[in-house]
C-alpha cells in the first residue's frame, strides 16, 4: 500500500500488514529504491563497500560473507537493506538483533546495529525508512524496547525516529587471539 511506504519515510510504527505491503516490490512510492531483507546475492551488489562507509570491513571475501549470511539466517538477525534499482547497488543497511531475556517474563529486546546510508544517497529519507522497518520487525518479534549505540553527532537523527538518550554505554575491546575451532564461525 502506498500509505505503508509513506509511513516508513515518516518513521512511525506500522502494523504488520502495512509493513509487509511497504516492503513488497513494485510499490509506486518507492521510486528508484527497494526496501527488502538482505539476500545471499547482495555481496555482488556492493554490501561490503556500503559497510565500509560505516567502519572497517577488513578482508570480507564472498565466501566469508556467505558463511556469515547462512549463520545469521538461523539466528535472531534481521538485516534490511535498500537497493538503488537503476544501479542495482545497496545504498542503505541496518540490522535488528533480537535478544531473548530472562527478565521481564522472558520478553525480547531489540538491538539495532550497523545503520549506514551511502553518502551519495543521503538526505532522501532512506535511513528513516530503514529505521521504521527495523522498528516494525522489533514489534513483530515482541520486543518491549529497542536500543542502539551511536556517535553523539547522530543523536538528533535517532531522536527524530523516536529514540531517546538513556543510560550510558560501556565498552571493552578484546584483543585478537587464537580462534577456538569449537566456537564455530561467529
Amino acid at each position: 500500500s502506498s500509505g505503508g511506504i509513506r509511513a516508513l519515510w515518516d518513521c512511525r510504527p506500522l502494523g504488520r500488514r502495512e509493513a509487509r505491503a511497504a516492503m513488497a516490490a513494485g510499490s509506486p512510492d518507492e521510486g528508484p529504491y527497494k526496501l527488502r531483507f538482505l539476500e545471499l546475492s547482495d555481496f555482488a551488489k556492493g554490501y561490503s563497500r556500503l559497510l565500509a562507509q560505516l567502519t572497517e570491513v577488513g578482508d570480507l571475501t564472498e565466501e566469508r560473507f556467505a558463511e556469515i549470511f547462512q549463520l545469521r539466517e538461523r539466528g535472531p538477525y534481521k538485516t534490511i537493506v535498500i537497493e538503488h534499482l537503476p544501479s542495482q547497488q545497496l545504498v542503505a543497511s541496518g540490522t535488528l538483533l533480537v535478544e531473548a531475556k530472562f527478565i521481564h517474563a522472558g520478553a525480547n529486546v531489540g538491538h539495532v546495529e550497523d545503520i549506514v546510508c551511502d553518502a551519495a544517497h543521503r538526505g532522501q529519507g532512506l535511513a528513516k525508512r530503514l529505521m521504521a522497518a527495523l522498528g516494525d520487525e522489533a514489534q513483530k518479534a515482541g520486543c518491549y524496547k529497542v536500543i542502539l549505540d551511536c556517535n553523539e553527532g547522530n543523536v538528533p537523527f535517532y531522536e527524530k525516529c523516536g529514540y531517546e538518550k538513556r543510560e550510558l554505554q560501556m565498552r571493552r575491546n578484546i584483543p585478537p587471539g587464537p580462534k577456538d575451532p569449537a566456537a564455530g564461525a561467529a
